[in-house]
């Protein structure tokens, strides 16, 4: 009998009978024919690829965008901007492949986390790409695979890949979420110091004395705990300090804050910012020097993939980018595609509608689906937590997505994250975005009020916005309904100075949503159920509105960068190896290029801190003239002649031109509530609180002044009300835990009734108010006989009236009349005289 003993090959099909050992093929001896890595395009790349069968072929728009980028493959930076879910990660796979297969190597795709390093590496294991999760593995050394990592493990003060060295050489990388990487490599490059810690304590022990020389009121705000201060330390004490600065730093190094951020730091300390609170302090450098990880920065082909990057300067300030090369982003042609998106605003719909109607009505929906609600702060978020299934942080959000991907989890908050989140699907079919995006970091807030308004802060603005509302919509087959909830959103939709920046296919998708809008009553917040429905089931004839919609989205290359960030970037640069002179010429040249005046404040300020080096005298010349055109940037040590703020003639004929500005009623409104928003007790928006006190004075034709802001010195408001009368207002919208009102405040507003006397002659009258959640002073405060306060009370009472004057004189547009202007102020009690008896009260100790 014979007997036959088959060996089955691994590589081989249930079928094969034959040994694999007698004849092995050895591919790699292939030439020339394919199969040794001499293929380049990526498009046809792609066609070799061993993949799962649901990547039949790339998609008009991924194939427009890599027959692009392989067109100019030979620069050294270049974006590539594609919207949402449309599949940059495949793009990004193939040009790396490509670049490997070209002789570039090694190569990495950088994820701005661990959870988008996940997603991927399973991409591209069902594309068939090698990749490994290891720097490592020397498949990636070799070239054979391409390493997938996050940014802040390049980007470290203890990199593996090299701090001021190249331990691991990278030739081509592609940065994936590029706005998302930048936050984190920011967050790499601030040092902070809370104030229980020694560090803070040493910190302010070294410059406490400079600073109440320099402004007395701000250092004993500080000391008293004021949570509403945020002082910019002035550029000379930085810099007179800056030894002793890296000294601290270097003892305090094995701090858990310390150990990855100094030796990043530690050579440019002397050209940082410092921001100071009573909590906490915060130290950061004017530009990133990301040459510090010379791996990075030195990498033969950098490719920038984004969705929704509106300012492109930052690439330049951050990762030192050419700005010729990324001024010409590559992209589909046309608009392109993506999900639908509902897009509902409620308080346009229904100004009566309230917070706690949308936090049931949203509590409702999220019993059969999932509904992710993004806010800007914790304390936001702790409005939602009675109705929240899950509040996500930095900590917990990769665990949480998890959960709403994996089935019905409910109504889960996501904590100032506006990007860097996928939730596909069902994961996320209603999105809320609670209020206007704001800053964490202490740094960007200075330099987000030294900015306010301008175009460039407008962008970053809408760019927020965008990202948050691109949270839910992953591909183009997804869709989701997007609640947006806050006036400062309702105007940043609306308003032409933010509206014009959203992208061709957002502004398209907020055409429809107005279209929609007319068709909706809203008496209440269920009655939105019905329409929301037609997004949740995905209704044919909605489908094809919103599709119609985008695809007749008009082309824009999607490009903005101020023409002033090269400048700025290369006075960074040479004020690194000491050419001071050549620093203050490149920063004249941006001054030069910058469009508006409050631009050009802000960058002669760092003109005056480069020209510090040269001459300190100059150096406090030209800052003085950089307040004439920005009254929110640093003052100098001399301070500003203050000018004197004149009573209004006719109040009626001042409000009356002051609502001149508003193109129609609505407008007027959608201000009015923007306004009322602001006037919040909230710690962390204290000086929006006094901006919207500076408005409504004007709003109501007095005249209107902040001191303390423009000069440094003085009250936080002034409002001159008429026949040579004022009204000296503090604000005190950060005391939300106070039981009662300090000494520290007491003398505060003492102190700007004692400015108010040494500036005006005795024919003026000044009546001191103090806007505080409580009346009572405490047991060792002094408080003069002539106090009034606007407490939580009296507050509530001005919100309502200035609401219902809003919506008084937005009625048949009654706002362009002075006559029904002057009757509606004197009807709201809005004159002086009635103003003071209505809205504050006296005081009680």
């Amino acid at each position: 009998m014979t007997f036959f003993v088959f060996r089955m090959c691994p590589k081989l099909t249930c079928r094969s009978i034959w040994k694999s050992e007698d004849n092995l093929i050895n591919f790699d001896l292939f030439k020339g024919g394919g199969g040794d890595g001499t293929i380049i395009e990526p498009r046809k790349i792609f066609t070799t690829l061993t993949r799962n069968p649901k990547f039949k072929r790339p998609s008009d728009e991924q194939a427009e965008v890599l027959d692009g980028w392989f067109g100019r493959r030979g620069e050294h930076d270049l974006t590539i901007k594609m919207n949402t879910g449309s599949g940059k990660t495949l793009v990004g796979l193939l040009a790396l492949k490509s670049s490997l297969n070209e002789g570039f190597r090694p190569a990495v795709y950088i994820t701005p986390d661990k959870y988008l390093t996940s997603q991927v590496l399973a991409e591209a294991a069902a594309l068939g790409i090698s990749t490994t999760d290891s720097e490592n593995d020397m498949a990636f050394m070799r070239g054979d695979s391409i390493l997938v990592t996050n940014i802040r493990k390049i980007v470290n003060g203890r990199s593996v890949f090299g701090v001021k060295e190249k331990k691991i050489p990278l030739e081509v990388v592609v940065i994936d979420d590029a706005h998302a990487c930048l936050q984190s490599i920011e967050e790499q490059f601030t040092i902070e110091a809370k104030s229980d810690s020694q560090l803070y304590k040493d910190l302010w022990n070294l410059f406490s004395e400079s600073l109440r020389q320099y402004n007395a009121i701000e250092h004993s705000r500080l000391l008293s705990g004021d949570p509403a201060v945020l002082c910019e330390l002035p550029y000379w004490i930085w810099k007179d300090r800056s030894a002793d600065v890296a000294s601290l730093l270097i003892k305090n190094r094995g701090l858990d804050d310390l150990q990855f951020k100094l030796d990043l730091l530690i050579d440019v300390i002397d050209l940082c910012q410092c921001a100071v609170t009573a909590k906490r302090i915060e130290i950061a450098p004017r530009c990133i020097p990301i040459d510090v990880i010379p791996s990075l920065s030195a990498a033969r082909r950098k490719i920038f993939m984004t969705a929704t990057l509106a300012n492109d300067g930052i690439l330049v300030t951050h990762f030192r980018a050419d700005a010729s090369a990324i001024s010409k982003p590559i992209k589909p042609r046309g608009a392109g595609d993506m999900g639908v998106r509902m897009i509902i605003t409620p308080q346009e719909l229904n100004r009566d509608i309230k917070f706690d109607d949308l936090k049931a009505f949203c509590a409702e929906v999220a019993k059969s689906r999932n509904v992710v609600v993004i806010v800007p702060s914790t304390n936001q978020a702790n409005q939602w937590k009675d109705v929240a299934a899950a509040v996500l942080n930095k900590d917990n959000i990769h665990d949480g997505v998890e959960k709403l991907k994996a089935g019905h989890l409910g109504l889960a908050v996501l904590i100032n994250k506006y990007d860097g989140v996928d939730l596909p699907g069902t994961a996320c079919e209603m999105l809320v975005l609670d209020g206007v995006p704001s800053y964490s970091s202490l740094i960007a807030r200075v330099n987000a009020a030294a900015l306010e308004g301008t175009t460039s802060s407008n962008i970053e603005l809408v760019q927020r916005i965008e990202q948050g509302m691109g949270r839910g919509v992953r591909s183009s087959e997804d869709r989701c309904v997007v609640l947006l909830w806050g006036s400062g959103l309702s105007k940043a939709i609306n308003f032409h100075e933010t509206a014009k920046f959203f992208t061709e296919i957002t502004k398209a998708q907020l055409k429809v949503a107005r279209q929609l809008a007319k068709q909706i009553i809203l008496n209440r917040m269920a009655d939105l159920g019905p329409i929301l429905n037609y997004s949740f089931v995905g209704d044919a004839d909605w489908i094809r509105i919103s599709k119609e919609a985008i695809v007749q989205a008009p082309d824009t290359n999607y490009f903005y960068m101020e023409e002033y960030v090269g400048g700025q970037r290369a006075a960074f640069d040479f004020a690194r190896i000491r050419q001071y002179n050549r620093s203050v010429e490149a920063m004249q040249v941006a001054i030069n290029a910058a469009p508006e005046d409050r631009v050009k404040g802000y960058l002669k300020q760092l003109l005056a801190e480069y020209y510090n080096y040269i001459d300190r005298v100059e150096s406090q010349k030209i800052l003085l003239s950089a307040v004439a055109l920005n009254n929110r940037v640093i003052k100098p040590m001399a301070g500003i002649e203050y000018k004197r703020l004149s009573t209004p003639d006719n109040q009626f004929f001042d409000a009356q031109k002051f609502m001149a500005r508003f193109p129609d009623g609505n407008d007027l409104v959608l201000w009015m509530n923007a306004l009322l928003d602001d006037l919040e007790w909230d710690p962390l928006a204290t000086k929006r609180f006094e901006a919207a006190v500076h408005s409504i004075g004007q709003f109501v034709g007095f005249a209107a002044q902040r001191p303390e802001i423009e000069t440094g010195k003085g009250p936080d408001n002034l409002w001159g009300v008429g026949a040579h009368r004022y009204f000296v207002i503090e604000c005190k919208s950060g005391a939300t835990i106070a039981e009662y009102i300090s000494k520290a405040d007491c003398n505060q507003l003492l102190g700007s009734v004692s400015w108010f006397g040494q500036n005006y002659p005795p024919a003026n009258s000044a009546l001191p108010i103090m806007i505080h959640p409580k009346f009572k002073f405490g047991v060792e405060a002094s408080p003069a006989n002539d106090f009034r306060i606007i407490d939580a009370v009296k507050l509530l009472e001005l919100r309502d009236a200035l609401k219902s004057l809003g919506i008084n004189l937005s009625t048949g547009n009654k706002y362009r009349s002075r006559d029904d202007v002057a009757g509606a102020l004197n009807a709201a009690d809005m004159i002086p005289g009635r103003f003071e008896g209505r809205f504050t009260r006296p005081f009680t100790r």
